[in-house]
């Protein structure tokens, strides 16, 4: 006795026989963004990296809240109703379009430079201030920590010479009494303004001492509207 032939059942693709896609993980949900190439930088630091990838690079791990809100800052949802306001639009254009040289090894173990800040400064513990209640007091604190910083910087040259820092530029040594600015340094005017005190302040209880480390440590270069992928250098030796 013959069987009947059975018909073959047609293949429908994305049919649920089909295995299941794995769902790449979102902007919001990746930490890190991929890794700027700048044809003319990376010939001269072994490492760029724009500045939210530098920031997430420094905050500890266990930051859970300030590592999402440093990830998402400035990044546009898809809800219409959740607009994005000029705070979160600059800090975002700040993260995503400043990069930042780094070397492979450009920490010192023995550099007490926190406690030197904390010194300096006289201040308390300043965590607990948000964005939207606070960015008043980072302010003036984002400008004791460039005058900390030059400061620091001047200590290190034990000649008299000038620093080789683009943030000492104007600044000179005041016999005897400290730091003097003697002509305005366009570039410490630039890392003094919003939106940096309301990064400061994004970033939380790390913040000072990862905005010290990037001004002591780093190269930052801030985009120029003239041509295309042409950065000025706002900070660094």
């Amino acid at each position: 006795m013959v069987r009947p032939r059975k018909r073959k059942r047609g293949i429908k693709v994305g049919s649920d026989s089909d295995p299941p896609t794995k769902k790449g993980k979102t902007h919001h949900e990746n930490n890190h963004q991929p890794t700027p190439h700048h044809a003319v930088l990376n010939q001269f630091y072994p490492q760029v990296l724009t500045l939210r990838n530098y920031i997430l690079s420094k905050l500890p791990a266990t930051s859970r809240l300030r590592r999402k809100k440093v990830t998402a800052v400035g990044i546009t949802t898809k809800t219409p109703d959740l607009s994005l306001s000029d705070v979160e639009k600059s800090l975002g254009a700040l993260l995503d379009n400043t990069l930042i040289g780094t070397q492979v090894d450009s920490q010192n173990p023995e550099d007490n430079r926190l406690e030197g800040w904390k010194a300096f400064s006289q201040k308390g513990d300043e965590s607990y201030v948000t964005l939207s209640n606070g960015v008043a007091g980072f302010v003036e604190t984002q400008e004791l920590l460039l005058e900390y910083v030059v400061r620091t910087l001047f200590s290190r040259e034990k000649t008299s010479q000038w620093p080789k820092h683009l943030l000492c530029d104007g600044f000179s040594r005041n016999h005897g009494l400290g730091i003097r600015l003697v002509r305005a340094n366009p570039h410490f005017e630039a890392v003094r303004q919003p939106p940096w005190p309301e990064l400061l302040a994004l970033m939380g209880e790390s913040g000072e001492r990862i905005m010290i480390d990037l001004l002591l440590d780093c190269a930052i270069f801030a985009p120029v509207k003239a041509g295309a992928n042409n950065y000025c250098q706002i900070s660094g030796r």
